[in-house]
């Protein structure tokens, strides 16, 4: 009977163990920690990516050090945590894609795949020239309201009328 309730106390534990290591790799991978150093490494390095077929030997190096980026950024976190590399990999195959944001599971799935990378990079260069061109265009607007508004209130135009 001890037996039984020792192996059963151990089953427990080792659920237990499991769902706090799935919470606490999660949380890792949706953090700021995580997110904050590889967006910067992106958005500074996708400019390179420019949609053109070729693939260019930047665009490789370029790549070598987001996987670097990322296995640092991992192995530093499961050091930190005292988790295996095995027990990592389990959590990862065992959560449900929903639960990780598409972000971190592309950050995860384009270490391995370069022509995935590519495509990110060439997205995320899209996307901020996008921003880019939607903030000029809002400035270029508040620029003419503000001219036309102080057209409107100049003291100028108003004795010119009356005279």
């Amino acid at each position: 009977a001890l037996e039984a309730t020792m192996a059963a106390m151990n089953e427990k534990s080792a659920t237990e163990t499991s769902e706090w290591l799935y919470e606490a790799v999660i949380r890792f991978l949706q953090g700021p920690m995580y997110t904050t150093p590889l967006m910067g490494f992106i958005d500074e390095a996708c400019v390179v990516f420019d949609g053109e077929e070729e693939n260019k030997f930047e665009h490789t190096e370029i790549h070598e050090k987001f996987k670097e980026l990322v296995e640092r950024l991992l192995t530093d976190f499961l050091a930190e945590m005292g988790i295996s590399v095995d027990q990592f990999s389990e959590v990862i195959q065992r959560s449900k894609h929903a639960e990780l944001n598409e972000f971190v599971l592309a950050s995860i799935l384009t270490v391995d795949d370069f022509l995935q990378f590519k495509s990110m990079m060439v997205r995320r260069n899209v996307d901020l020239t996008n921003e880019v061109l939607e903030a000029h265009a809002k400035g270029k607007a508040r620029e003419r309201n503000a001219r036309a508004i102080a057209i409107q209130e100049s003291p100028g135009r108003a004795s010119a009328g009356s005279g």
